[in-house]
């Protein structure tokens, strides 16, 4: 039982290892980084999730010039942003609506086997994204 619960305060500790907090003031340029591999960006607020993605020059979408809910209808109030071909995300011009956690579901969890058979993973990168007092 001991074991169990070292076992479960480690998953949960390791769960929250990979969120970066960046704060911005309102109105000011924001620019997020995953790293490589980033095309479509997720955004959790309290009025659900929202995503945004890279689009090329001859693809048009949706996501691609704003960020909308999962059925693709756009986010009010309508964010300033879009993402660059580096896969960094640009809100323009940040809002206290601009709150909340960015991933992006490109990124998967490094996972590294064990010599005993074991599996240990780390999560993909979070940014917590807040205002600025």
């Amino acid at each position: 039982m001991k074991t169990q619960a070292i076992l479960l305060i480690f998953i949960v500790g390791s769960a929250f290892g990979s969120i970066a907090i960046q704060q911005a003031k309102l109105g000011e340029r924001v620019e997020l980084n995953l790293g490589s591999g980033v095309v479509t960006w997720k955004r959790e607020t309290s009025n659900g999730d929202e995503f945004i993605k890279y689009c090329g020059p001859t693809e048009k979408g949706p996501r691609c010039a704003q960020f909308v809910k999962e059925d693709n209808t756009p986010v009010k109030p309508q964010s300033s942003a879009h993402v660059e071909p580096n896969g960094v995300l640009v809100i323009d011009s940040f809002q206290k609506s601009d709150e909340g956690l960015y991933s992006s579901p490109d990124l998967k969890p490094h996972e590294t086997k064990n010599p005993d058979g074991s599996v240990s993973a780390v999560a993909a990168p979070t940014i917590q994204l807040m205002l600025a007092n």
